[in-house]
This record gives C-alpha cells, sequence and structure tokens, in this order.
C-alpha cells in the first residue's frame, strides 16, 4: 500500500546534475530508474528521517529495502547507468556525495515487518518511504536496542518539526511494536516515549 504525501520540494530543472540533487531527488532519480529494470525499492533507515524532514537530519548514506526483483547483479548494472558503482557494501559515485545501500529485502522495524509507505513526489520523480511515524519509531529502536543516543535526538527533533502533520497516537502505536526484553530497554523504552511525548506536545 503507498499513501501519497505532499511534494518535499519546490520544482527545480528536470535536467540538474546529480551534483546538485538533494537526498529525496537522488533517491527518487535511483528508485525510477530501478523500476524501469523490474526493481523496486523504498527508503528506509535514518534517511528515511532524512526525506521526511531534511532540517532535522542529513543522512550522507541512502539505506533502500528492495521489495521486488531483488538481484544484486541487476540492481548493479542499472545504478552503473547512473554513475554509482560499487565500493565495498555500497554504490558510490563522483558526481555525489551521496551513497547507496541496499540494505535488506523485506523492509522491518524491530520484528515488525513493514507493508504500507507513503510516495514522496520531487522534481527528480517520486519514491517510496517510511511513513514519519515508522521512520520516528526506526530510530527509537535503534536507541532502545543499541543505545545509540544519536538516534533518540533526531527522533525527538522530528516530532518537535513535525507535530502540525502527525499525531502522537500515530506515533505511540508505531512505538508500541518495539519489543523490550530487559530492564534496561523497558527503562530506554520510558525515556523515549517521555521525551517524545514532550516534544510532540511541547
Amino acid at each position: 500500500m503507498v499513501e501519497t504525501a505532499p511534494q518535499t520540494a519546490p520544482d527545480r530543472q528536470a535536467d540538474l546534475k546529480m551534483e546538485d540533487l538533494t537526498l529525496p531527488e537522488v533517491a527518487a532519480t535511483v528508485a525510477t530508474h530501478l523500476k524501469q529494470q523490474g526493481v523496486e525499492v523504498v527508503v528506509v533507515g535514518g534517511s528515511a528521517i532524512t526525506a521526511h524532514v531534511p532540517d532535522v537530519y542529513t543522512s550522507m548514506d541512502i539505506d533502500f529495502a528492495v521489495t521486488a526483483g531483488i538481484d544484486r547483479r541487476k540492481i548493479s548494472g542499472a545504478l552503473l547507468d547512473l554513475g554509482f558503482k560499487e565500493r565495498g557494501r555500497v554504490f558510490a559515485s563522483p558526481e555525489t556525495l551521496y551513497t547507496l545501500d541496499f540494505v535488506a529485502d523485506t523492509p522491518y522495524i524491530d520484528q515488525r515487518a513493514i507493508s504500507e509507505y507513503v510516495e514522496l513526489r520531487t522534481s527528480a520523480g517520486t519514491f517510496r518511504v517510511y511513513r514519519l511515524e515508522d521512520a520516528i519509531a526506526d530510530r527509537i529502536a535503534a536507541f532502545v536496542h543499541w543505545s545509540d543516543s544519536e538516534s533518540l535526538d533526531v527522533a525527538e527533533r522530528a516530532v518537535a518539526a513535525t507535530k502540525e502533520r502527525t499525531s502522537w497516537e500515530l506515533i505511540e502505536a508505531a512505538l508500541s511494536a518495539i519489543e523490550t526484553l530487559d530492564a534496561d530497554a523497558t527503562a530506554r523504552m520510558e525515556l523515549a516515549r517521555s521525551r517524545l511525548r514532550v516534544a510532540a506536545e511541547g
């Protein structure tokens, strides 16, 4: 299922060079080209936060999950058309600072498979990405399980920046699916809920 979100950037020239593109525009360029080759992707991880609220967090690595047509050789060939070559586990191009990482087939947040996304529109095309509340929950999962304090900070800032277009109920529903298997994880989740609620109501 795909929900349509408002356009994320003002209209720009369709023939901009890769070096001039924002993260959402690079993601749209890549997603559109891969789709033409039978490969469908979703932007996940920290780059999903950047896609929704670029002023909150800037990821230089675009994480994709491949939801259809997963074939590393086909993906490599398609990305080469755009100037991206394999460099270890990521794909890089001399024309942009953004690298591409294909991290999964089915997108998961904690133990929950994600099947609903939003489609964001840019001047370079459209791409699918986690819903905002799921992108926030993904950062909280990183904090709960790995004690990644930066992820909590990013989630908190994202909630504060978007409180006019999301709701605490949606965020809470996404958070409730994150498992807390020990006392430390439970304490971190309680802290995260407290800080996000303050950000949502502030």
